[in-house]
């Protein structure tokens, strides 16, 4: 009956298992701590725990050998309520001295945020292994403790690559490559995780020779190594180069993935290219991930970025299930381009498709209707954004509806939201108003709210250039050239041989 039970789980079929499971007139521990493993291999980590949580309501005690797939579940789930439940399990039952249920207790105070309780659980072990070792020193690298983690690294009586590769990765995510660099010249052997590793920390320091460097040095270099590569070459602004390397890669016998096609999306829609967007999608669909949600939601943004809208609804209408990103990606799409009836038309649809909407999606939703000029029914999407209660309203819903009310001419309403705002407003949301005083040719306000950016953004210049055209515009010329004066004083203008007249026409917005 354990093997069924366990069957159904591996084929997907948790409700049948949970059926058959059900229906046993004996259920005897066996049966209770198998399934519960079976769930939690299967990555089915709530009926896991709440499989857990019924057996011990039947008096039925958990073995040695599951406990650590039932902690690992509420690991993931971050359950620290049933983690510290089980916990008291471990203690009253006997496992305090078993190394795998401690290091899975230990590994589920990490994941759970409780550093304190995941070191006096390491620190009672009577026997550690090197899992062990490695648990708590992800842990402090995790909670960017990275002396503690190295201090315990240097005590470490056995590594292996796995602790290696997790002292490097948590140097590197602190931003300490020269350390990270000093370890991985000194490990005894690498793999394929060590030179990602390193390689991704270069390209999050913006080291980009760096990290290219050592993917030179790679001998065989798997998937995972060439996408790292593809990537830093994106993340600092080095599409063309991401897009050449690709082709590199094809030329190997490494097999694209889906990840790396994310990226290569990513560096096609950077360069804005459209013969390359379509030669992504051709190539996406010669691999055949053309069905892969995660990519075509990619490759409409893709489409989007580069002005081929068009391109990017008939990619969205071939989805035949569409998720919150699908949808996003063609709001946004549409507020973009300005077409704000489409953006309202999704979303409706979207509504009727039951897809919850997040944050992102009232968004592209606000700027729709604020690029549009359809005031109306944007305060509407915004109260009703309010009323769905799980959507808290953030700095770029606010600047939305600053921009809304002031494009159509409402400034002191804007002006008034931006004071009942609950959390503090960015220079974004202050410069929608700028700029709609501007439009609107209100000086006096336009003073109010240029002298607040100047004191929360001093080193933007385009904050200078609207309030000193607008002087200009009045040719209240003592006005406009005291703002250059303040420029000048920044460092925000260059002053040889431009005469004020021309830098007023080049700041002109």
């Amino acid at each position: 009956m354990a093997r069924l039970i366990t069957g159904l789980i591996r084929t997907g079929k948790a409700r049948l298992a949970s059926f058959v499971f059900n229906h046993v007139d004996c259920r005897i521990g066996f049966v209770w701590n198998t399934t519960i493993r079976g769930y939690s291999c299967n990555g089915s980590f709530g009926e896991a725990i709440a499989f857990y949580a019924r057996m011990r309501c039947h008096r039925f005690e958990p073995h040695c050998l599951n406990l650590p797939f039932v902690l690992k579940s509420c690991a993931v789930l971050k359950a620290l309520s049933h983690g510290e439940q089980i916990h008291t399990d471990v203690v009253k039952l006997g496992f305090v001295s078993d190394v795998f249920v401690q290091t899975a207790l230990l590994n589920m105070y990490v994941k759970c945020c409780r550093m304190e309780a995941a070191v006096q659980v390491f620190d009672a072990m009577t026997v550690k292994n090197v899992v062990s070792w490695t648990a708590i020193i992800a842990g402090y690298c995790k909670h960017g403790l990275v002396e503690q983690a190295q201090k315990l690294f240097c005590d470490m009586p056995v590594r292996n690559v796995v602790s290696w590769n997790t002292m490097i990765d948590g140097l590197a995510q602190f931003g300490d490559m020269e350390t990270a660099l000093r370890y991985f010249n000194s490990m005894p052997w690498r793999n394929a995780v060590s030179w990602t590793i390193m390689i991704s920390g270069f390209s999050r320091a913006g080291d980009v020779a760096s990290a290219r460097l050592l993917f030179d040095k790679m001998v065989e270099r798997e998937v995972v190594a060439w996408t790292a590569m593809i990537t830093c070459y994106v993340q600092n602004g080095q599409p063309g180069e991401a897009i050449k390397l690709f082709h590199e890669m094809l030329a190997t016998d490494v097999e694209v993935d889906e990840v790396t096609m994310l990226v290569v999306i990513s560096a096609a829609a950077q360069l804005g290219s459209v013969d390359l967007c379509v030669w992504v999608e051709n190539y996406i669909s010669e691999v055949g991930l053309e069905s892969d949600i995660r990519v075509q939601n990619a490759a409409i943004n893709m489409y989007v970025q580069s002005g081929s809208i068009n391109k990017a609804i008939d990619i969205f209408n071939e989805i035949p299930k569409k998720d919150v990103v699908s949808y996003n990606s063609m709001i946004t799409g549409h507020a973009i381009h300005g077409d704000a009836e489409s953006a309202i038309s999704l979303f409706s649809m979207m509504i009727a498709a039951k897809v919850q909407p997040n944050s992102i999606t009232f968004t592209g939703i606000l700027t729709a209707c604020s690029r549009g000029g359809f005031m109306d029914e944007g305060l509407r999407y915004f109260y009703f954004m309010l009323k769905l209660g799980y959507i808290e309203p953030k700095v770029e819903h606010y600047a939305c509806m600053v921009d809304l009310l002031g494009r159509a001419g409402h400034l002191n309403e804007a002006h008034n939201l931006i004071f009942s705002m609950p959390i503090r407003p960015e220079p974004s949301t202050w410069g929608a108003l700028l700029g709609a005083c501007r439009i609107h040719g209100n000086l006096a306000l336009a003073e109010v709210v240029a002298q607040r950016l100047f004191e929360i953004e001093p080193g933007n210049p385009g904050n200078y250039a609207i309030l000193a055209n607008m002087y200009a515009e009045r040719k209240m010329w003592d006005a406009a050239n005291k703002v250059r004066e303040m420029m000048k004083e920044k460092g925000l203008l260059k002053t040889s041989g431009t005469s004020w007249a021309e830098v007023s026409n080049a700041l002109l917005i």
